[in-house]
């Protein structure tokens, strides 16, 4: 794919480097020329430059770009070239960092696929000490599920799985059985050695 990363911080230049890696079509564009040095040892297209010019976004290629990731720590330049990237150029899929949760809903209002690495910190956190392990975040339907397991005790072997329930709030949504990842269906019993496997909205 031809992906266009806007940022080239830790983040920018971290996620160029695996994407490169996975033999995608990397173009960075950041306007510090001393952040883009972040970058030197990636094989990938360097502009450097501002982003929201659309001239900058012409010349690295967003006309023809399947992806544009907008990873600055400015809130601002992210949501402006998310949206000169959606409405302007109509690129398919636009995938934008919010570094301030407050302004999540704002992102959110203009239709924006967001991330919010404060809140993925947070609930990390949250996570490791309430015990849970193995997260993965997936994409449906434009909403962020995490998912997450957590080892069973041995007070509830042999309850029914759909009649389980979390102080959180999340959902039972299976469990993992000799590395297999069995649905939360009537009739499912919890024996020892399964993990359950719970879902929740980022």
């Amino acid at each position: 794919m031809q992906i266009i990363i806007i940022g080239c911080g830790k983040v920018g230049s971290s996620l160029a480097r695996q994407l490169v890696a996975l033999e995608h079509d990397v173009v960075i564009i950041e306007s510090d020329s001393k952040l883009m040095l972040q970058a030197d040892d990636i094989d990938c297209i360097k502009i450097t430059g501002v982003p929201i010019d659309r001239d900058v976004l012409r010349q690295a290629g967003i006309e023809t770009a399947d992806v544009v990731c907008c990873v600055t720590q400015n809130d601002n330049i992210n949501i402006m070239t998310s949206q000169i990237a959606q409405d302007v150029f109509h690129v398919p899929k636009i995938i934008t960092r919010i570094f301030n949760p407050v302004n999540k809903d704002v992102f959110e209002e203009f239709g924006l696929n967001t991330i919010c690495s404060t809140e993925l910190t947070v609930d990390a956190f949250l996570r490791e000490i309430e015990g849970e392990q193995n997260t993965q975040v997936h994409q449906l339907y434009g909403t962020p599920v995490v998912y997450t397991t957590v080892t069973t005790d041995r007070d509830i072997l042999g309850d029914n799985i759909c009649d389980l329930s979390t102080d959180t709030g999340k959902l039972v949504f299976g469990l993992i059985r000799n590395g297999r990842l069995m649905l939360a269906i009537p009739g499912l019993k919890v024996q020892e050695g399964d993990q359950l496997v719970l879902a929740d909205l980022q």
